[in-house]
């Protein structure tokens, strides 16, 4: 029970609605106040008149009570302005009604107007309460009027003293807890004013802060992205010529190209390229972009290898290195490039092994930054494989045609032995049959026949010839390309006959070998070997006298007499 009371007594809060938590917290004690003067009313008459008898009045009063009651529970379910303007108007009617039906404007009750008026500003706002002043202004006047025409229900009767004093008292008590209210209001208000200024200045610091720490990384945000973009335009550039360079194959057309392309493309004054020498002792000069370096590459300049000079430092170390004007180590260069303030050297290297560096020269001061040489480095890498490629490729070229000329040679020699062994020169076809030549076929002045040679791994092994029978005869292109194409095949052909030839006689060799090796295994006695020996070899060598006979060794290799063979 005590805590359903404690429950009623507690003004209600709704969360996150400050505003009208404190509306419903006026309305309440609002509520509360007026249903305790009017309990205090009831009692407190009954007890000074002497009599405590339940009037119509009592009943009036009660029901307002009541009514009250019901504005504060409209107020906790939520309905907080209705009930305040409720509040206000019964407030309101209740004083002023029983102003009229007691003492009119002289009635104590008459001056609780001014707390009526306090809870209208409170509960409703400050137009509210100037309207509700001059209302009752009008009320008073209405008051007056009715007591002095004997329009008012009741005539007035003075009161004792001390009914005034607890009437007044309690009308005063009222009007300062509502004074207390208003004035507490206004200064917690105050406080929330201050503190919400004091948060918003502080929020204005923080705010002021964290707008310099934008516009700061707004700034950075705008270097990096104009970093990023001309790393990423770097890049790009360095793709396009990676791509350029990787089209030329040979290295003396290589070289001007890729210093010729940096320079244009990155706007430097001076790009060099230096190789180191088979030795690697020395840095020459291969190629240069500018007049200066074309200069120094007629006087075959070059750099000693781990050298004071930036060149040698660098292609000794594989290390990149930058230097200005006035720390640059190269005195020859400074003055076949004068206008150099800034260089960078770069290595070239091929699976971590030195083989030249990359010269780059600019006319401004402080030109290249670590960003420049991890970038430029990509590039020089680039270049170096570019040369790599290029040299294996020389080599494989040089190679390939030194097997041409040994297949050539070969093919030569293998075709002048098989056609110094074959008995015939080659065929005549004459319309009937085909019959062998003996020697070289000789045409007459008149003749125009179509000589097409045989062509083997650059080698004629033959010609085809076609002699018209009719001396109007023209070869139509058709045939010719005919004739061409058979030579080709027969070409082929025949290469194929000869080493299939060779193969067979390889193989008999192998053969014969075997089997006298065979043979020869099997015999464990000297007559045996002997005979065998020169049994097999007479079958083999047809047309020929085969001997064998042993000799007594001599001390020199050189004096053995060797065998005896008679054909």
């Amino acid at each position: 029970m005590w805590s359903n009371l404690f429950q009623i007594l507690k003004p209600p809060v709704f969360p996150n609605e400050e505003n009208k938590t404190r509306a419903a917290g006026y309305v309440h004690m609002i509520s509360l106040l007026f249903m305790t003067a009017i309990l205090a009313f009831i009692v407190l008459s009954k007890f000074f008149a002497g009599v405590f008898t339940f009037n119509p009045f009592d009943a009036v009063l009660f029901g307002i009570f009541l009514g009250i009651y019901a504005i504060a529970y409209a107020s906790r379910r939520g309905y907080v302005s209705q009930a305040g303007t409720l509040l206000v108007a019964i407030l309101w009617l209740a004083v002023n009604g029983t102003a009229f039906y007691g003492a009119g404007v002289r009635d104590s009750s008459f001056i609780a107007n001014f707390a009526v008026l306090l809870a209208a500003g409170l509960l409703v706002g400050w137009k509210a309460a100037v309207a509700l002043s001059a209302l009752t202004v009008a009320a008073g006047i209405g008051l007056a009027y009715a007591e002095v025409f004997g329009l008012s229900p009741s005539v007035y009767v003075p009161t004792s003293p001390l009914t005034v004093i607890w009437e007044m008292a309690a009308i005063f008590i009222i009007f300062a807890i509502f004074i207390y209210q208003l004035i507490s209001g206004l200064e917690r208000a105050i406080e929330r004013v201050r503190s919400g200024a004091a948060e918003l200045k502080e929020a204005n610091i923080d705010l002021t802060n964290a707008r310099s720490r934008l516009e700061e990384n707004q700034n950075e945000l705008i270097v990096a992205n104009k970093e990023l973009k001309q790393r990423a335009d770097r890049i790009n550039t360095i793709a396009n010529i990676s791509k350029t360079i990787t089209l030329v194959q040979e290295v003396d057309r290589l070289l001007p190209s890729v210093v010729t392309t940096i320079s244009e493309r990155f706007g430097y004054n001076h790009v060099g390229i230096y190789l180191l020498d088979e030795s690697n002792e020395n840095a020459l000069l291969r190629a240069s972009s500018s007049e200066g370096g074309l200069r120094m590459i007629r006087r075959k300049h070059r750099v000693k290898v781990a050298s004071d000079d930036i060149i040698g430092m660098v292609t000794d170390r594989g290390e990149a290195r930058i230097a200005n004007v006035q720390d640059s180590s190269s005195q020859k260069e400074e003055s076949d490039i004068p206008d150099t303030l800034s260089q960078l050297v770069l290595p070239l290297k091929v699976k971590e092994i030195v083989i030249g560096a990359l010269d780059i020269h600019s006319d401004r001061q402080n030109a290249f930054t670590q960003e420049d040489v991890s970038t430029l480095q990509i590039l020089a890498d680039q270049v170096a494989i570019a040369i790599q490629n290029s040299r294996s490729s020389e080599q494989a070229k040089d190679a390939l045609q030194q097997a041409e000329i040994i297949s050539r040679q070969l093919t030569r020699k293998a075709w002048r032995d098989f056609s110094e062994a074959y008995d015939r020169v080659g065929y005549r076809y004459d319309g009937l049959k085909p019959e062998p030549l003996m020697e070289s076929a000789r045409f007459a002045v008149s003749d125009k026949p179509l000589t097409i040679p045989i062509i083997l791994r650059g080698q004629v092994i033959g010609k085809l010839k076609l002699n018209p029978t009719e001396l109007s005869r023209q070869w139509t292109e058709d045939e010719i390309a005919l004739a061409q194409a058979t030579a080709e095949r027969v070409a082929l052909a025949l290469e194929s006959a000869r080493l299939l030839e060779d193969a067979q006689k390889r193989a008999q060799r192998e053969t014969f070998l075997s089997e006298i090796s065979s043979k020869l295994g099997a015999s464990f006695q000297l007559d045996s070997i002997l005979r065998d020996t020169v049994e097999e070899l007479g079958q083999t060598f047809r047309n020929a006298t085969v001997s064998f006979q042993l000799v007594k060794p001599v001390d020199s290799i050189s004096g053995i007499e060797e065998s005896s063979v008679r054909s």
